[in-house]
């Protein structure tokens, strides 16, 4: 897995400014950052969480879940050293800071609620993040194509008003970077086909326990 410094430098390579004299360190992790929210977005990462109740009640307390995007999967009651064979799948609601648990028993002070959820991609030191890079390395191609992409249109915008640039600069920034982000659009949209038909048993991807209650524009 590459650190941020890998990814910064592969897309100065794209950009033909391994020097930084155009972009600045800043402009680039800014640019790839948004590359990552993006992709974080049609390929979130998967993870799992044991939630102990301290209070009875269907209302489950979520705010523990750092970064957490979407619960996937609540199975109740679960038994640490001995999970219930099949497993109790529990129907569900999601809201900010908790979910409400629609059917099966009242959970009770004590009991445990093992929770599967998304949340986004890292790549090591990008924005302070400590945590290891988490997109798959064949993706990491694809981070530096959206990277670039952001990069090359922010500069062609912002260089608009700038002093001593030739007027047909920003217009070859918009131009290469508009091609590059049809390039990204187009290799998230496969890989969100890929991850929509992928037959996880385990934590199925549209599964019928959870209710949607955000209204971002898909891609």
């Amino acid at each position: 897995m590459s650190e941020l410094a890998a990814l910064r430098d592969l897309v100065e390579g794209d950009l033909d400014d391994s020097a930084n004299d155009t972009w600045t360190t800043a402009e680039i992790d800014r640019a790839i950052q948004r590359a990552l929210s993006d992709y974080s977005h049609v390929r979130p990462q998967q993870t799992i969480a044991n939630l102990t109740l301290t209070a009875a009640g269907r209302d489950v307390d979520i705010s523990s879940l750092t970064s957490l995007i979407q619960v996937l999967r609540i199975y109740h009651p679960y038994t640490v050293l001995d999970p219930e064979d099949p497993p109790n799948w529990r129907r569900f609601e999601q809201f900010a800071t908790y979910c409400t648990i629609l059917d099966g028993n009242v959970p009770a002070i004590g009991d445990v609620v093992h929770v599967y959820y998304t949340k986004p991609q890292t790549i090591h030191d990008l924005a302070g993040s400590t945590a290891v890079t988490s997109v798959a390395p064949e993706h990491e191609e694809l981070i530096v194509l959206g990277g670039g992409a952001y990069a090359a249109m922010e500069k062609a915008r912002s260089a608009v008003v700038q002093a001593g640039i030739s007027t047909d600069t920003p217009k070859h920034w918009l131009s290469w970077g508009k091609d590059r982000m049809a390039q990204f659009v187009d290799a998230l949209r496969k890989i969100k086909a890929t991850e929509t038909l992928k037959l996880d048993k385990r934590v199925p991807i549209t599964g019928t326990g959870w209710v949607r209650t955000d209204t971002r524009e898909e891609i």
